[in-house]
């Protein structure tokens, strides 16, 4: 069965939940070179987005924004009252070429982390903490792997390890950079069933991928993007073959198709 057939996609947007996060108008620089451009967007809970586009279209560096790791050159980003701390509502997972991943820790230590993370540093994580940990590692598949060195894993293992970082997080707001890519199928099938299974519980979960095929198929709501917000909207609506050209055109096209 293909992911397609074994991931029905929840086309209706949760319109009646408030977005946890909104981007107004957002303009991002990437050193000498605007990134994305007077873009808008709205993240809300119960629902599982991707954004898409080739390299280069301004995916990474929105997500960057998003955690805090990029200034905005101008416009917004804000969170919702109800998260609190942006910095304990929001996790986030980079691609995986971008960690060391000969640091000398093992699976369990770097899911740790993302609770070390929400407790902040000089506290200790309680037995509380650790069945957080304990669970997160199982969802992903890697609780056996727990004592193991994370330089000694495959790349789906990695990749499985930095979900279960994230799941321990016990964020509102799931960013995720590329979790497909470099993992074979049964992977990125356990990938998807997981996060949509953490959108289903009431959590925005955003995934930037290259795979518009795959995102169409499972995911609620996609925003396509080059270096402008090409278009946005349920898959329905925006999928179709005059938006793709656009998005993975070589020319940036100078209009934004939005969609609500």
């Amino acid at each position: 069965m293909s992911l397609s057939e074994s991931l029905s996609p929840h086309v209706t947007r949760h319109t009646s939940h408030p977005p946890l996060v909104t981007v107004r108008n957002l303009t991002l620089r990437y050193g000498q070179q605007i990134a994305l451009e007077d873009a808008d967007v709205s993240l809300r809970a119960g629902e599982f987005a991707a954004i898409i586009g080739p390299n280069g279209a301004g995916k990474s560096t929105l997500l960057k924004a998003l955690v805090g790791l990029i200034m905005p050159e101008a416009g917004t980003i804000a969170f919702a009252p109800e998260l609190g701390r942006p910095q304990t509502a929001v996790a986030y997972v980079p691609q995986q070429q971008t960690l060391d991943w000969a640091f000398p820790v093992t699976v369990w230590d770097t899911a740790m982390m993302g609770r070390t993370a929400r407790l902040g540093w000089g506290r200790w994580p309680n037995r509380a903490d650790r069945e957080r940990v304990a669970e997160a590692l199982d969802k992903a598949g890697v609780y056996d792997l727990k004592d193991r060195h994370i330089g000694a894993l495959s790349g789906g293992q990695r990749q499985r390890v930095l979900l279960a970082r994230m799941l321990a997080r016990d964020a509102r707001i799931l960013l995720l950079d590329e979790p497909l890519t470099g993992v074979d199928a049964a992977t990125q099938e356990r990938i998807m069933r997981l996060l949509r299974a953490q959108a289903d519980e009431g959590r925005a979960v955003v995934m930037v991928t290259h795979d518009l095929e795959a995102a169409a198929s499972a995911c609620d709501y996609l925003v396509l993007i080059n270096r402008r917000v090409i278009a946005q909207g349920r898959p329905d609506e925006v999928y179709t073959p005059g938006n793709v050209e656009a998005t993975f055109s070589s020319s940036h096209l100078g209009h934004t198709h939005a969609h609500a």
